[in-house]
């Protein structure tokens, strides 16, 4: 019995000051490593983002292309999406296609290929030159549809970081083409032409 008590008193522990050290280690590895994980999570959204506008991007263009299958090029300038509720609702040039028209197989190739891989609560606004599309502005926050606003670089040290404000709303979205950078963005009323005006700093 006494050796067992002599060998717990030999038994070293960690003293005060060595647990106190250990503590402040783990309180600033912790005090850098929070923001880079937040900044890595912001990061990876808007990687996400970017790569949701070019995958739009390719979609549209190889919609207009099978059903054009090589003939006269599509007059259309903007092709805008919303999908809620797993419903993908399209217009093509600021209306809903009409039925038996090539606008509306334009539209259902594009809800085909698009309506498995866009999330719900999405939009995108594409606009759309001579047959091929010209850039594209992508959202998956909310429902609501894009309209004309100003992209900018988000701020922090990111890559491929834009985010779109229309009016007093500012949210995260993925670009493509001439909406990379800082430009206001404009769609006119009667010809529905999607603009992207380089905003001088």
């Amino acid at each position: 019995m006494l050796n067992k008590i002599r060998k717990l008193r030999e038994k070293k522990g960690f003293t005060l000051v060595e647990l106190i050290v250990v503590i402040a280690i783990i309180a600033i590895l912790t005090a850098v490593l929070v923001p880079l994980i937040g900044n890595w999570t912001q990061q990876a959204a808007y990687t996400t983002l970017q790569d949701g506008a070019q995958t739009i991007s390719n979609s549209i263009n190889t919609a207009i292309a099978k059903v054009t299958m090589g003939g006269a090029p599509s007059s259309i300038v903007q092709i805008a999406v919303t999908k809620t509720n797993n419903t993908v609702t399209i217009t093509i040039d600021g209306s809903a296609p009409a039925a038996g028209s090539v606008n509306k197989d334009i539209a259902d190739e594009v809800t085909t290929t698009l309506s498995a891989t866009l999330p719900n609560g999405s939009a995108f606004l594409a606009s759309i030159t001579g047959g091929a599309v010209d850039g594209v502005i992508y959202r998956n926050d909310s429902n609501t549809a894009i309209a004309a606003g100003a992209v900018t670089e988000a701020a922090g040290d990111f890559n491929d970081a834009y985010e779109y404000t229309a009016g007093s709303d500012k949210y995260a979205v993925g670009v493509s083409g001439k909406f990379k950078g800082v430009v206001t963005v404009a769609i006119d009323a009667t010809t529905h032409v999607v603009s992207a005006t380089v905003t001088t700093p």
